[in-house]
């Protein structure tokens, strides 16, 4: 498989962002990404998708349209829904989230829940944004770490709010347990739920007194919380061609999140077999009287393997393997300490035995 690393949550002076298109992608190549999706809010511009080339040492990253799409009329306005490859205005629909669901995918997009469940932050960032309407279906996955969600709760205090702008590095801990939590619940149900983690950056400045700061800057944000994806081929110089086998990987789950900041986690492995048949992350394993689960990590790590969402297996070893007769749905965390303590680092799309 190859592996690539991407972005899909971003935003630009198009919506409420602070950098150009060229900017902000300018910043992703620096970071070291293969692509990013822009996901203004409830606009799509026409002619950004290409391959932008960073001048000082010719980097190329492939940039894609999205849009982040919520009902306008919402005060405050709540479920936020991620709709990647897609350009139209849904405005329209946007005021019902089955009705947006099934828009965007009749349009051949993929759709993720925006940052679920939300903590409050300290002045304006108290607002907070969740998803409310979980009765729908259909959708592709959820956001399961959102960075600046993670920002906005860590920095809840005005001492915290100072330590952390100029010591970015104390702040991003992991996803919230509750939204891991309810991923656990969706999975239960029966769907496959694909998730993603992202930056949702903005590079916002804030005043707190005499003080002013840009708080968590692109490039530093693009060298965090990624979304890495398993390719079956090499992406395409061809960007329909390449837009293409992004949407099928992501649609497939063939994807994992991480902290990238904290350790490289390129090549980390989460597989499986039971009789002739292989899976990785995404993929559904007929159970042929015993699955045999493998996690190989690049670095050092505790690794938790999840069974249903209870953890069945742990080390602090690079590998862990399992043999079982259970069938369900198993995930991989890992965690590494960073700074002093310990931080959430990789957390792989779910191998589904059936």
């Amino acid at each position: 498989m190859l592996e690539i690393i991407g972005n899909l949550h971003l935003h630009t002076t198009s919506s409420d962002g602070t950098g150009s298109h060229d900017e902000v992608a300018a910043a992703a190549a620096r970071a070291g990404l293969d692509f990013i999706v822009y996901t203004d809010h409830n606009i799509a511009i026409e002619g950004m998708e290409d391959w932008y080339s960073l001048s000082a040492n010719g980097h190329k990253i492939l940039r894609l349209m999205g849009q982040e799409i919520n009902d306008q009329q919402l005060v405050p306005e709540l479920n936020h829904l991620l709709c990647h490859f897609v350009s139209e205005d849904f405005q329209p629909v946007a005021a019902n989230p089955q009705a947006l669901i099934d828009a965007v995918h009749a349009r051949g997009g993929v759709t993720f829940l925006a940052h679920p469940l939300e903590r409050p932050g300290i002045g304006a960032a108290r607002e907070t944004y969740p998803w409310l309407s979980w009765e729908v279906s259909g959708f592709t996955g959820i956001e399961i770490w959102n960075a600046m969600t993670d920002v906005k709760w860590q920095l809840r205090t005005k001492p915290r709010a100072i330590i952390g702008a100029y010591l970015p590095n104390l702040v991003l801990t992991g996803p919230f347990p509750e939204v891991l939590a309810k991923w656990d619940q969706l999975l239960a149900t029966g769907q496959k739920v694909v998730a993603i983690g992202n930056s949702d950056a903005h590079a916002m400045s804030f005043s707190l007194g005499p003080l002013r700061r840009t708080i968590y800057p692109y490039e530093y944000l693009f060298r965090a919380v990624n979304t890495h994806l398993l390719l079956d081929a090499p992406l395409a110089h061809e960007v329909n061609r390449a837009r293409q086998q992004i949407f099928e990987t992501l649609r497939l789950g063939h994807c994992f999140v991480s902290y990238d900041l904290l350790a490289s986690s390129q090549g980390f492995s989460f597989t499986a077999s039971s009789g002739a048949a292989e899976a990785i992350m995404g993929d559904t394993l007929p159970l042929e009287e015993v699955a045999t689960f493998h996690v190989a990590s690049p670095q050092p790590a505790r690794l938790r393997l999840l069974h249903n969402g209870r953890v069945v297996a742990e080390t602090k070893e690079r590998e862990l393997t399992l043999r079982t007769r259970e069938r369900g749905v198993y995930r991989v965390e890992a965690y590494r300490r960073f700074w002093g303590w310990q931080r959430g680092w990789v957390f792989t799309n779910p191998i589904y035995v059936s």
